[in-house]
């Protein structure tokens, strides 16, 4: 019982407690898009941005998890990581890949709290470059088209994984949230409704639904955490929007995990040892 209930609350999530790694899936799914991204849809990345990028998340990974654990061990999170650093940013320069790819592993150690990273390592990497060096680096939405196959193959694959991984709720919460925001731009704020929905049509909103905010490794390990956790992230993402800030739901992303994740952590943790006292 006492297992039981500490699973439950668990502050982090550990990838043994999957059956199948969703984590090779999420490598399937990333992969996937970054090949079409080179021979159908013409991405302003090349493949040695996409070479580049997993090279130096999986390095970067590799020694630090020697250092920090005196051991070796497969980057399969860096490579998914590195792949993930190529889909999201744009630039004339082959070192900006490097270097986000570094920031996404480098935070991801050096930033922890009760036995896990607060940010999802892709997404502060990303607002680090794109806040601190716009010159370099930039996300580019519109390479991917609205074709209706990308968005077909993107949502089908998207919510397989997801379901996998126990995410289903966070994107389905997150969407609708956004939904919902979107038609309150219009009618509050007197956006255009096609401009306040289309990005619920577009690649780079899905990639983001399916995963950057379902990364369980830096989200709430609660049902009702990760419904709160997502529709927070849609409505300061709503706000970023209506301020007409660009790149909105990396920096509400951002924000939302720097003061959400350690609160959560701390309730679950002293929910957690109080529930297995009375069990005790």
């Amino acid at each position: 019982m006492r297992n039981e209930l500490s699973t439950k609350l668990r502050t982090v999530v550990s990838w043994s407690d999957y059956k199948i790694d969703p984590r090779y899936f999420v490598l399937l799914f990333l992969s996937s898009f970054a090949v079409a991204g080179q021979v159908y849809l013409g991405f302003f990345q090349k493949w040695d941005a996409v070479l580049v990028s997993v090279i130096a998340s999986a390095g970067t990974e590799l020694v630090l998890y020697r250092l920090t654990r005196g051991t070796w061990q497969f980057p399969l999170s860096a490579v998914i990581t590195g792949i993930g650093v190529s889909l999201l940013l744009s630039s004339h320069v082959v070192w900006a890949y490097a270097l986000t790819s570094f920031l996404a592993i480098a935070i991801k150690y050096a930033i922890r709290f009760k036995g896990g990273h607060i940010f999802n390592p892709n997404n502060v990497a990303m607002v680090i470059m794109l806040f601190l060096l716009p010159e370099f680096a930039v996300s580019t939405p519109k390479q991917w088209t609205n074709g209706l196959p990308v968005m077909a193959v993107i949502l089908a694959l998207g919510v397989v994984i997801c379901y996998i991984a126990n995410r289903l709720d966070s994107v389905l919460t997150f969407l609708g949230s956004f939904t919902l925001f979107a038609l309150i731009r219009h009618f509050y704020f007197g956006a255009p409704l096609y401009a306040a929905l289309g990005p619920l049509l577009g690649a780079s909103l899905q990639l983001f639904s399916f995963f950057m905010i379902t990364d369980p490794k830096s989200s709430p390990t609660t049902c009702k955490g990760r419904m709160l956790f997502a529709f927070s992230v849609a409505a300061l993402d709503a706000v970023f929007r209506i301020n007409r800030i660009p790149n909105p739901q990396f920096y509400a992303l951002f924000v939302v995990c720097l003061l959400m994740l350690i609160p959560y952590r701390l309730w679950a943790e002293r929910k957690a040892k109080a529930a297995a006292a009375i069990h005790s």
